[in-house]
């Protein structure tokens, strides 16, 4: 009896021995990472901490924008989602990514002429914009930000209707998307109405669109070589070509862009 329970004795010290060198405290939440709340990760993937249901991990989107596709949308918060974030301010859509350039679209137009004195458009040509002649040139234009201030700071006594409205387009009052928006250039504009049906699957999304059977073209920033009395290319919604030609008198579709 007295060496069974010397046995016993031992055992319950060796069990006491592993408990007190496996039993630690378990690493915190936010020590693994679980920082998020519910509302932070809406509309993301996103886990649940194991030992705390109200401790969320998830993407921060806002790191990983390169990874943005046309059809997103872009919030004033500066984070993109496929869905929509019901705490959050939709300001656009985005509409292109190269890789190392991204561009979003806005959520709403306008019908403007491009150039406009009060009774004609047959302006002068704009001196700091370049006159490109050939449809390949124009298609590497990607410069539509530049473009726009170039029209907007440009004296040839006619009101710019279609840049003075992106350059004043303002969807919120703060965060991205209260500035920097402009009429983009035909390289622009080509490669984001040539992404239209993602474009349109987020725009619907937010209540909103890019009309497939409109009949005009939509503006660029981007000046032909002089023609008549001044003409721009364009891009038609619905054959998506480039179009030039067409005189800053005529009324055509606006849509304003935002680098981000």
């Amino acid at each position: 009896e007295i060496l069974a329970a010397a046995a016993v004795s031992g055992s319950l010290l060796m069990i006491s021995g592993a408990w007190a060198q496996t039993c630690v405290t378990p690493p915190s939440c936010e020590e693994l990472g679980y920082t998020k709340s519910a509302s932070d990760c809406e509309g993301m993937e996103s886990l649940l901490c194991p030992f705390d249901k109200s401790k969320y991990y998830c993407v921060d989107v806002a790191g990983s924008l390169a990874n943005a596709v046309p059809g997103m949308i872009l919030y004033s918060d500066g984070t993109v989602s496929e869905n929509v974030v019901s705490s959050k301010t939709p300001v656009g859509v985005v509409a292109y990514n190269d890789g190392k350039y991204r561009l979003a679209i806005s959520l709403q137009g306008t019908d403007a002429r491009w150039a406009w004195n009060g009774s004609d458009g047959k302006e002068v040509d704009i001196s700091c914009l370049p006159n490109i002649e050939d449809k390949t040139d124009a298609l590497n234009d990607m410069d539509g930000k530049n473009n726009t201030e170039c029209i907007i700071s440009s004296n040839t006594g006619y009101k710019h209707p279609a840049a003075e409205y992106c350059n004043s387009y303002k969807p919120v009052s703060s965060g991205t998307g209260a500035s920097g928006w402009y009429l983009p250039a035909a390289g622009e504009l080509y490669n984001i109405l040539h992404s239209r049906n993602a474009v349109n699957i987020g725009l619907q999304k937010v209540g909103t669109e890019i009309p497939s059977n409109y009949d005009d073209d939509y503006w660029s920033s981007t000046e032909q070589k002089p023609f008549q009395e001044g003409s721009v290319w364009t891009v038609s919604v619905k054959s998506f070509d480039m179009d030039d030609g067409y005189l800053k008198s005529n009324s055509f579709r606006t849509r304003c862009v935002l680098a981000f």
